[in-house]
């Protein structure tokens, strides 16, 4: 097919593609992107599906200058991909109920109708901000809270191990809930489904893939951020669910619930996010490079 430079100053005729072919891709899957916009606006969990297209257009931003200098190679491939992700949404609407699918159907038509209009070259600089739409997909129920479980269970276990350090205090865990006898005091502590930390989890992944691709760095530094994500997310939770059971224990339950519980989410949520910057930041530090300078001077005769 014929090849052209990409310009940032498009012409009328390429403006008025855009824009319909934009308007028909709201218009197909006008009904996916409503229960999109339900769940971000409705639940806690996937609050965060907001911010995700605004960050993937800043992935976008970051590689403008490259994407402009690739030459724009339309390719057939892209109908293949376009036609598959079509007729997979099509098929959802026979009577599959999954809405994951059909978003997921949704994202492979939006890769059919960018590898279609600008070829596979052009891959090179979108396929992160592309999958990076993923995260604003809420999981199945099914899988969510079949993962949820084990991390409330890990929570309490670790919560339960360090609140055992504690004289005069017996503890005992039974499943996600934590049972305690502290002078007379006797209660129950259960771990619940938003302390589980999968939200804080997959919203640190968001951030952390986003912070890991918005500046060039080496590839090991990508891998071991992103690595990163999952530990300093469950481990911020464990820090969380601690805390509430020492103040609810030797504090006051009010502190360890309402306001109080949702400030520390987001005090929790913080440390977690500052954990990966340091992380971030000793990557960036870890090879300092001399200055040409500071080679010649070294280099120079005693």
């Amino acid at each position: 097919m014929a090849t052209e430079p990409l310009n940032l100053t498009f012409d009328r005729t390429a403006q008025v593609k855009t824009a319909l072919m934009a308007a028909a891709f709201v218009a197909v899957f006008w009904p996916v992107l409503a229960v999109l916009t339900f769940y971000w606006r409705t639940s806690a969990d996937w609050s965060h599906g907001w911010i995700i297209p605004v960050f993937s257009a800043w992935l976008v931003y970051t590689k403008w200058d490259q994407i402009r200098e690739t030459p724009i190679r339309s390719a057939w491939l892209g109908v293949l991909v376009l036609l598959f992700g079509l007729g997979l949404y099509q098929y959802t609407l026979w009577g599959m109920k999954a809405g994951y699918v059909r978003s997921v159907a949704m994202l492979i038509t939006l890769l059919g109708v960018l590898v279609m209009t600008l070829g596979l070259p052009m891959l090179r600089y979108l396929w992160v901000p592309w999958l990076y739409l993923f995260f604003a997909i809420p999981l199945p129920k099914g899988i969510y809270f079949g993962l949820t479980d084990p991390l409330r269970q890990l929570a309490a276990n670790v919560a339960t191990a360090v609140l055992g350090l504690f004289q005069d205090l017996d503890i005992e865990r039974i499943g996600s809930t934590i049972e305690y006898s502290y002078r007379g005091s006797t209660g129950q502590l259960g771990v619940a489904d938003a302390c589980s930390g999968m939200r804080s989890t997959i919203t640190l992944c968001a951030l952390g893939v986003a912070v890991a691709f918005m500046q060039d760095r080496p590839w090991w530094h990508r891998l071991v951020m992103i690595g990163a994500c999952i530990p300093i997310a469950i481990f911020a939770n464990f820090i969380r669910v601690t805390t509430t059971c020492i103040l609810h224990i030797f504090v006051d339950p009010r502190y360890a619930a309402g306001s109080f519980h949702t400030a520390l989410g987001l005090v929790t949520m913080l440390i977690a996010f500052g954990i990966f910057m340091g992380l971030a930041w000793g990557l960036n530090n870890l090879h300092v490079e001399a200055s040409d300078d500071e080679f010649e001077e070294e280099q120079a005769p005693a």
